[in-house]
């Protein structure tokens, strides 16, 4: 691939990577279901914002950036995302992100990159992202003296909890039962095995509930 010397700085930026410049490396941009969740991803470009970034493939993907209809420049399986990212999916450097429009749940390091912005969309199905921004009456609720936590709440957000759901999200995904669910949902309404893999895990999500 050729490269090109920026002039004077002693950095050497790949031209087709879609980055955004820090002062010592390139940051990835990415949205979607970490790597180690087994999902494919592809690099898409947003026209309008004139950025490129990677995420999780799906029937139709929206721009985080913008909330329109993204091009797909390139697919890419789950170890060659890992492999080409490295830093930027530690997971101190990903933020959850949950779109309340079309339940989506996924993850994306856009604050390393992004800094300042705050109107994301969710790329699944285009909606405005709920500004993290808290709201006047959680700060008051905040500035109130804290009550006794209940026991539910304290388990919820136990790490012993999390890494429960981590791992079993993990096994249920890499499963034999979850890989032919997903293929014979892909096969019947004519979509992709990821897209069949996040709807049965929403039908999960309201099962639980």
């Amino acid at each position: 691939m050729r490269l090109i010397l920026a002039s004077g700085s002693g950095y050497y930026p790949y031209t087709q990577k879609p980055v955004d410049y820090q002062p010592y490396r390139p940051v990835y941009l990415f949205r979607g279901p970490p790597p180690d969740a087994g999902f494919s991803y592809g690099l898409y470009e947003d026209e309008e914002a004139g950025k490129k970034y990677y995420a999780d493939l799906g029937l139709d993907s929206f721009s985080p950036l913008s909330g329109r209809s993204s091009k797909l420049l390139e697919e890419l399986s789950s170890d060659e995302v890992e492999k080409l990212l490295g830093e930027d999916l530690k997971s101190d450097n990903l933020k959850k992100r949950e779109c309340s429009n079309c339940g989506g749940a996924y993850y994306d390091n856009f604050h390393l990159s992004l800094k300042g912005r705050d109107d994301f969309f969710c790329h699944h199905c285009g909606s405005k992202l709920k500004n993290e921004a808290p709201s006047e009456q959680e700060i008051n609720d905040m500035s109130q003296p804290a009550a006794a936590a209940s026991p539910s709440k304290t388990i919820t957000n136990d790490p012993v909890v999390k890494e429960f759901i981590e791992n079993g999200l993990k096994a249920l995904l890499k499963s034999s039962q979850m890989k032919e669910a997903s293929e014979r949902l892909a096969s019947r309404y004519g979509t992709t095995t990821d897209r069949a893999k996040q709807e049965l895990l929403k039908a999960l999500k309201e099962a639980i509930r």
